[in-house]
């Protein structure tokens, strides 16, 4: 079993890739790590610093909101992070970004439909814009996970990206590839009426979705 280092240096290694894949900037979005049988998680800072970040920035908190180790305030969001811990037993990594594209969907409240087959097979179908709520609170979440309904990502009105998976790396590369198709998604309507995959032809898809990813 991973000891407690060993998350800490997980949640880095993700903090250093979304900032790499330029999916946050300085003090944008939170990553968490659930840690097994223990009803706790490993959250980024209030205020996180990408660029000079170390496993020592991180805070270890329970499910309940006790800070557990961490010299440094927990992202505001550690409400939301805690929130669906709970509701989703199978979720072990949670992302949420400001990614470009992504934040543009967001703010139009526009969901990003299935453009590319691998959408289907990664997500399980098209990523649902949620109900605009306040940061912070539950109101968040409650509606995040009513959004997403049985897949693992959500765009968040007026507040980005939320991407959870079984794996920090699934959170990741999924978190990558929906900026992506946002971004060819947004230029293609500048141009002409976009062709969605039909649902029939996401069935199979789906199904690879369902055996692999579904956190449901």
């Amino acid at each position: 079993m991973k000891g407690i280092l060993n998350y800490l240096n997980e949640v880095e290694q993700i903090c250093q890739k979304i900032y790499a894949n330029q999916l946050v900037k300085q003090g944008e979005g939170n990553v968490s790590i659930r840690i097994p049988n223990q009803n706790a998680l490993i959250i980024t800072p209030s205020e996180n610093d990408y660029e000079n970040l170390a496993e020592e920035n991180m805070v270890h908190m329970d499910f309940d909101g006790l800070v557990l180790q961490g010299k440094l305030k927990p992202s505001s969001e550690h409400i939301m992070h805690r929130y669906i811990y709970r509701k989703r037993p199978k979720i072990n990594c949670i992302i949420h970004t400001h990614s470009t594209n992504a934040s543009i969907l967001s703010v139009l409240h526009n969901d990003l439909p299935v453009i590319f087959e691998e959408m289907a097979m990664l997500l399980g179908g098209s990523v649902k814009c949620s109900k605009f709520a306040q940061a912070g609170t539950e109101d968040l979440p409650k509606a995040a996970l009513n959004a997403m309904k049985k897949q693992n990502a959500v765009i968040l009105a007026n507040h980005g990206l939320l991407v959870v998976g079984r794996t920090s790396e699934y959170c990741v590369k999924t978190a990558v590839i929906i900026e992506k198709m946002a971004k060819i998604f947004l230029n293609a309507k500048k141009i002409g009426d976009v062709k969605v995959i039909s649902i029939e032809n996401q069935k199979k898809f789906i199904e690879i979705f369902n055996d692999k990813y579904s956190t449901y």
